[in-house]
């Protein structure tokens, strides 16, 4: 370590790189080898050697050497030279170092030691390097000659394996080869059999290992899964160890691979020096790989002669039953043409029996066809070469018999013993013998057996399988001919009921058009769009219009034209969607109009088939006015001898009261009683006058309605005040039930209070003392009603419903049906202290139905009645 020199080629430096270049030119004169040194990193390493740290100056002669290996150490030497010359000549011209020229003459001396004695390590690195490589030549051409030998051997046996298809010799092949090639201690080739089990099929060496034939056990998976991957074993470990595998061996197993399946593997044992299986690895993989591609070819060779040779005898098995389905055919097209020349069924019976029995040669033959009136039964219709007749036609129930099995089960019966077989039945009478062989074949139509074709032979064993797909095939064709004949039969048969039908048919036809013509009632008949298609006289008469325009025009114009605003009530559209009501009934609509100055009933009603059909619409017009006119005069009469009644019975009733008020003095009690008597009965008389009065202004529409929009409430309020006092001495509970915001009615307020007062008192005066009565009214649709009454409404239109219950006695069945008819009085226990004419609720009805509206009970005896009321709601339109 050198302080002072390290500080003088500090402060140095720059002059020495100067001068260096200029000497070092001057110095090597012609030498043409320069070597690429870093002069700034040279001098900085000098100066940390100077100081004490070789470490700059080694790394960078080591990086200098390995970098400039060709130009040689004395060079290198003498570069280094220089550099010392033109250092010192610096050091000489500065007087104030020349103390140091000793220092740094030890300086390079140590430098050039240390680029010698790096030269020299790593020119030994390089001589060693060179002798490795040379060594690993010698290896490498070693293991190519060896290679070589290898692919020679394999190239051989790939020849071998390619030369043969036999699966024995390949083999053999492939066994020899590897125990040739790998002298292992011992050899053996594996193969899948059919059950998919790894078995023995060749090896060679040591008898210790496994033989031909063994079987790979299956309780190892890990020796199961080394059969498939693939493994090497130095040493088999006590786990692994099986019975086929020789103690103290190392073990290799290669798979033999084909596409995705394991067809194979080989094993291979060594005792003497296990590794070396290690070095055969790649060669026996190489064989194994060839194996496993030459077996599976020998597979696909020996499949492909196996299915050529399948092929082949199925060629001729097909070429024989084409020649069967050549003569079926023919014989087919032959029957098929007798039975299309003819519609004559035993014709066709008769030619088919004599075609087939010549075909397949039978002695004896018939055709059994099902009964007509009895389709358990087959009965004979043909016989070969014999006439039917009752003496040979035998009948078999099906299921009897080996013809009528074949019937019931619907298949073709071959039977080559009759005598053996359980089927068969005797015919009492029959001379036929039980022997030889039998066919029966069903005949079908549609998936229904209407017969049986029957052949036999005396010989057995006589048929065979052709002759029953000859007769299977056969059967159809006849079959067909069959049920042609039969429909041909039936449809003439009906051919001439449908003419007779239609005979009697159109004599009908024309006594209902003379009826229809001569009828005195008008009718005009529409179809389903409301067309008229049929109009008699009396309806051109009635309607005063020709028959030849009224049939140009819809029944809803004929409607609409002669009733005007009351056209609705024969809704001809609603009775067409639905011309029957809920009971099944038809519905039949009816209203009156004026026509010419005559009273016209019209009444519309749906024309219907027996099955309920409808075919379209009925309108029939009946003149009814000489009956109105009568019907007029009889209320005239009634309405003039009510009124003559009605002035005696005023003044028989006001005298009354004025004698009961002792007008005309005191009464004892027994004039009292006389004159209440006469009171109440001159009462009841007048209510039964003015009850006659109102019927017959109803029947005479003289009525004259006062429309307006009413509160159900208010109506209600008026009648319940009315009828209080009754219902107080009857101590009835009175229940009323009517939901705020109810909609108005539209009907006549005088008329409605009529309506209300007769049905509730009908209610008060039936029930006992004690009951119950219950009002309730809320809003329904057209859907909400019953039927029958909801046939006689229009549709979509809202209506109020007011039921008035009641516990009283109830109505008989019997007598619903004419509760509103004049002076009716159902038989019950009320009936005599009720008292009352009858005439009430027959005044109810036309009044609600004149006001737009209908009523309707329901009762039951010992129960009690519920009249419903409805009202159509203020606004809505019909």
């Amino acid at each position: 370590m050198n302080p002072t020199l390290s500080q003088w080629l500090h402060t140095r430096q720059t002059a020495i790189l100067d001068n260096w270049p200029d000497r070092n030119e001057a110095i090597t004169g012609n030498v043409v080898i320069q070597p690429r040194l870093e002069t700034q990193r040279l001098v900085s390493a000098l100066i940390a050697t100077a100081e004490g740290n070789e470490l700059p100056l080694r790394n960078l002669f080591s990086e200098w050497i390995a970098a400039e290996a060709d130009v040689g150490l004395p060079v290198m030497v003498r570069n280094f030279q220089n550099l010392h010359r033109t250092v010192r000549a610096t050091l000489i011209q500065d007087t104030s170092g020349l103390t140091l020229i000793d220092d740094l003459a030890d300086l390079f001396d140590q430098a050039i030691a240390t680029l010698v004695e790096i030269w020299t390590e790593h020119t030994g690195q390089l001589i060693h390097e060179r002798e490795f490589i040379a060594a690993s030549l010698d290896a490498a051409s070693a293991a190519a000659d060896q290679r070589a030998l290898q692919l020679k051997a394999l190239n051989d046996i790939s020849q071998r394996l390619s030369a043969t298809l036999d699966r024995d010799t390949l083999i053999e092949i492939v066994i020899d080869s590897l125990y040739r090639l790998t002298e292992a201690h011992h050899v053996a080739l594996w193969l899948v059999d059919d059950k998919q089990r790894i078995r023995v099929v060749a090896s060679r060496g040591s008898d210790d290992g496994p033989p031909v034939g063994f079987i790979l056990p299956d309780s190892n998976p890990t020796v199961q899964a080394a059969f498939h991957k693939g493994v090497f074993w130095p040493a088999i470990s006590a786990d692994n160890m099986q019975e086929w595998m020789i103690a103290g061996c190392g073990l290799l197993i290669i798979p033999m691979i084909g596409g995705e399946r394991l067809i194979g593997a080989v094993t291979l044992q060594e005792l003497h020096n296990p590794l070396d299986l290690r070095f055969m690895q790649d060669l026996a993989q190489s064989i194994a790989s060839q194996a496993a591609i030459a077996l599976q070819n020998a597979e696909l060779y020996h499949a492909i002669r196996t299915l050529n040779a399948d092929l082949e005898q199925r060629v001729i098995e097909r070429t024989r039953e084409l020649e069967e389905e050549k003569d079926r055919l023919a014989t087919l097209h032959a029957i098929a043409a007798q039975v299309n020349q003819t519609l004559d069924l035993d014709q066709i019976l008769n030619n088919s029996l004599t075609m087939l029995a010549r075909i397949v040669q039978a002695e004896h033959a018939s055709i059994l066809l099902t009964e007509e009136d009895n389709p358990s039964l087959l009965v004979t219709r043909a016989i070969l070469g014999t006439k039917v007749s009752p003496d040979n036609t035998v009948r078999f129930a099906i299921g009897q018999g080996i013809a009528g099995w074949a019937a019931q089960h619907g298949q073709t019966v071959l039977v080559p013993d009759v005598a053996e077989d359980e089927r068969w039945a005797t015919i009492p009478g029959s001379s036929r013998k039980r022997e030889g062989s039998m066919i029966a074949v069903p005949l079908f139509v549609q998936g229904e057996v209407i017969g049986v074709m029957t052949l036999s032979h005396s010989q057995t064993n006589f048929f065979y399988e052709g002759h029953v797909r000859l007769l299977n095939a056969c059967a159809g064709a006849i079959a067909i001919g069959i049920n042609n004949a039969n429909l041909f039969r039936m449809i003439s048969t009906e051919a001439e009921r449908r003419y007779e039908l239609l005979d009697r048919q159109q004599k009908e036809t024309s006594q209902i058009a003379a009826i229809l013509q001569s009828l005195l009632d008008g009718v005009i008949v529409c179809d389903l769009y409301g067309g008229v298609i049929s109009i008699n006289p009396a309806a051109s008469r009635i309607l005063h219009r020709p028959l030849e325009e009224l049939l140009l025009w819809n029944l809803r114009d004929v409607i609409q034209r002669y009733l005007g605003s009351h056209a609705p009530e024969l809704p001809l559209d609603d009775l067409l969607r639905r011309p029957l009501s809920v009971n099944g009934e038809a519905r039949t609509f009816t209203t009156t109009a004026i026509v010419g100055g005559k009273t016209v009933n019209f009444s519309l009603s749906p024309v219907l088939k027996e099955n309920d059909e409808l075919l379209g619409a009925l309108l029939v017009l009946r003149d009814i006015t000489r009956e109105v006119e009568a019907d007029r005069m009889k209320n005239e009469f009634i309405g003039t001898m009510s009124h003559e009644l009605r002035t005696p019975m005023t003044a028989i009733k006001g005298f009354t009261q004025l004698l009961a008020m002792g007008g005309l003095g005191q009464l004892n009690d027994t004039q009292r009683e006389f004159v209440n008597t006469i009171y109440s009965n001159t009462e009841r008389m007048i209510n039964l006058i003015n009850d006659v009065l109102e019927i017959t202004k109803i029947e005479s529409g003289s009525i004259d309605l006062e429309w307006r929009s009413l509160h159900l409430a208010e109506a209600l309020s008026g009648v319940i005040a009315e009828l209080q006092p009754q219902i107080t001495q009857h101590r009835h509970q009175l229940t009323i039930s009517i939901p705020p915001g109810l909609p108005l009615i539209r009907a006549d307020a005088m008329r409605l209070h009529q309506i209300l007062y007769h049905v509730l008192l009908n209610a008060v005066k039936y029930t006992p003392a004690g009951g119950s009565i219950s009002i309730a009214a809320r809003e329904v649709m057209n859907i909400d009603i019953p039927e029958p009454t909801r046939s006689t409404l229009s549709e979509n239109r809202r209506y109020l419903l007011l039921s008035i219950s009641d516990t009283g006695v109830g109505i008989r069945p019997e007598d619903l049906p004419r509760i509103f008819d004049r002076f009716f009085r159902g038989e019950n226990s009320l009936k005599v202290e009720a008292g009352g004419t009858g005439l009430g609720l027959s005044i109810v009805k036309p009044l609600v139905e004149l006001l737009g509206g209908r009523i309707w009970v329901e009762s039951t005896v010992g129960i009690g009645s519920t009249f419903s009321i409805i009202m159509p709601i203020a606004g809505e339109h019909a």
